[in-house]
């Protein structure tokens, strides 16, 4: 004779999960101030800014040791979602492809779930959360997954759009052009200069409207739309993805004007892709062929590709000149820089 479990035992356990989750305290962040920390942070950030790739290895291992020190350390945590997101988008700079490479998706996307559990305050992480969980869902074929994060990406970008539409856009600039969320990153990428000079159709006076932005008081917007330590050629590298989606589109007088738009930034001339946007100005015919080609991982090193997956998705806003590290160098980030967007 089968036994049956009564369904009164079954919501009284339900319950007491419910309960006890509920009323367990989340965790909680801290800064590290250990020499561990500082010098794995440290470490994290003069190689980024130098755009040396071949040292993630050494940047991942260092932070490792320090989050073992401290789970609770969320710059740390949020530096190793960091290092994964660099490893996987500037594959194209491996002399041979690595089928493990997607790997870095799932580990990234983990570190910056903990900085968001810990911190939900940091719009910059609810935007990368949003952009791993939707290449997660196209790595594995997932349309719930997709949609998640789709949902993520728009609230991220409610609560910070300056910041947010360039981050999922960039995301969405992988797209087929004939996808509408491609079309809705383009769009974006206008959009985005009139929420960040505070007006409307500034499409119809681009360098009036970049003028504001670079002389603009506002810390949520000169650190989403302008240059800064954190990103020293922040503006240059946005040109350059809104030029290659341009191009992508077949929009090509449109893409050389706002390629065009990088020589605005003060610091130029010391930007290490310049000559890389100036290529891209003299092949537009050709790239608006190369752009729309399915990508090959098995040739990816070689193929001509727009810069989301390109050796400069991260390094075309994030790399200084040999010049400019030298004057830089490190900066110890305020606490507020992790702990929210001003």
């Amino acid at each position: 004779m089968k036994k049956f479990i009564p369904i009164t035992f079954i919501l009284f356990i339900c319950g007491c999960s419910y309960v006890a989750t509920t009323f367990t305290p989340s965790k909680k962040y801290e800064i590290t101030e250990s020499n561990i920390s500082k010098s794995a942070n440290r470490y994290f950030w003069d190689n980024y800014h130098q755009g040396n790739y071949d040292s993630i290895p050494r940047m991942i291992e260092k932070l490792n040791i320090a989050l073992q020190e401290n789970p609770n350390d969320i710059i740390t945590t949020s530096h190793l979602g960091f290092v994964h997101i660099w490893a996987l988008a500037e594959r194209q700079r491996l002399a041979e492809p690595n089928p493990r490479i997607t790997e870095n998706i799932l580990l990234s996307k983990r570190y910056f779930q903990e900085a968001n559990l810990m911190n939900p305050h940091d719009l910059r992480v609810l935007g990368f959360l949003a952009d791993l969980t939707l290449a997660e869902g196209s790595t594995f074929n997932n349309k719930k997954e997709l949609t998640n994060g789709y949902f993520l990406g728009m609230k991220s970008i409610r609560k910070w759009p300056q910041f947010n539409k360039f981050t999922i856009g960039y995301f969405f600039s992988s797209l087929d052009k004939t996808d509408k969320n491609f079309q809705k990153g383009l769009d974006w990428q206008y959009s985005t200069i009139d929420d960040c000079a505070c007006e409307k159709n500034t499409r119809e006076n681009l360098v009036s409207a970049i003028e504001k932005i670079k002389n603009s008081k506002d810390p949520v917007i000169f650190r989403a739309c302008w240059n800064s330590w954190i990103a020293p050629h922040n503006w240059e590298g946005y040109c350059l993805n809104w030029g290659d989606m341009l191009v992508k589109n077949g929009e090509l007088e449109e893409a050389k004007k706002i390629y065009a738009l990088a020589k605005e930034s003060d610091s130029y001339n010391e930007w290490p892709y310049k000559s890389e946007l100036e290529n891209r100005i003299d092949n537009v015919n050709k790239n608006s062929i190369d752009f729309n080609k399915e990508l090959d991982e098995t040739k990816i090193n070689t193929q001509n590709v727009i810069m989301f997956n390109s050796k400069m998705s991260c390094m075309g806003c994030h790399q200084m000149s040999e010049k400019e590290f030298e004057k830089f160098g490190h900066k110890d980030l305020k606490l507020n820089y992790y702990t929210s967007k001003k």
